[in-house]
């Protein structure tokens, strides 16, 4: 279960420095994973923003995959958006998320979030992708604010 608009900002500069997510740096990052997994379902699933905030030459690509179905976007509306979706979908399916999330808002109501084995994190270091084993930080609390 891949938090696509996660990793899709992975290699960028950061959203306050007006850095943009990359898409190909996604599908990269999922090429990847599916190599190192070879028998086991990806779902991508990426925000309803990530489209407009990708690079012009990109948005082409975003709906083909989303039209060809190789990622999926939550309902409008939906309470926590695309965090909400790949949670719901990781526990749907049992499924590992690959994220540097750490869906705080989203924990007490999923506390197997933190169960070891459930989430991997996802670096890339000069063209290289790690995924590793993590636990994210306790949930200090809260309810998400859409």
């Amino acid at each position: 279960m891949v938090d696509g608009s996660n990793l899709a900002w992975i290699s960028s500069a950061s959203r306050a420095a007006g850095g943009r997510p990359s898409f190909a740096v996604l599908e990269q990052g999922v090429a990847a994973l599916q190599r190192r997994y070879p028998n086991r379902d990806v779902h991508v699933v990426i925000d309803a923003t990530l489209r407009h905030d990708v690079v012009e030459k990109e948005r082409a690509a975003v709906q083909a995959a989303i039209d060809a179905r190789r990622v999926v976007q939550p309902p409008a509306g939906t309470e926590g958006r695309g965090d909400a979706l790949v949670v719901d979908i990781a526990n749907a399916v049992d499924g590992v998320i690959v994220s540097n999330d750490n869906f705080a808002p989203l924990q007490p109501a999923n506390p197997w979030l933190r169960t070891f084995g459930r989430m991997l994190g996802a670096t890339l270091s000069q063209g290289v992708w790690v995924f590793s084993s993590r636990v994210p930080p306790l949930n200090s609390g809260g309810r998400y604010k859409p």
